[in-house]
């Protein structure tokens, strides 16, 4: 077995999992443009076949990317789609990724950090108890996946 950092890694421990809603599985993939998310998508939508869960995003993204076009492969698989500014000047700010995510088609919401935005993934959570835990990936950005394997050590 082959092991790619940040390359649909399983993430199981560390302080943001302990943030996450009860049950998650979280994901990390530092893919970022429409043909990687495309390829994700895939993959999530085969674990979806294996065992449903509502699917979150947590996405952060470069303005050198196209971020619309990364968004819409997610278009019918995920739930909703937390943004976030990724880390480094040149990242789209959370708001303006958030308007892409709305044009994309996917309901989403901007976020301050990771941990906020694992906070209002918990409150969503909730908020559908008869659902089963999400499936959580975190993605858009190498930066983002860099700054989620540092911060969750």
């Amino acid at each position: 077995t082959v092991e790619w950092p940040a390359r649909l890694q399983r993430l199981t421990r560390g302080p943001l999992i302990e943030l996450a809603p009860k049950g998650a599985e979280i994901w990390l993939d530092g893919g970022h443009n429409p043909h990687c998310a495309a390829a994700v998508s895939r993959a999530i939508a085969d674990l979806e076949e294996k065992a449903e869960r509502p699917l979150y995003l947590i996405c952060g993204m470069l303005k050198t990317k196209d971020a619309k076009g990364f968004l819409m492969a997610f278009r019918g698989l995920a739930r909703h789609v937390v943004t976030v500014t990724a880390p480094g000047d040149a990242a789209f700010g959370a708001g303006a990724l958030y308007d892409m995510a709305r044009a994309a088609g996917l309901d989403a919401a901007p976020s301050e950090d990771l941990e906020d935005a694992m906070l209002q993934l918990q409150a969503w959570s909730r908020a559908h108890p008869k659902e089963p835990p999400p499936r959580i990936l975190i993605c858009g950005s190498l930066y983002l996946a860099g700054q989620v394997l540092v911060d969750n050590a």
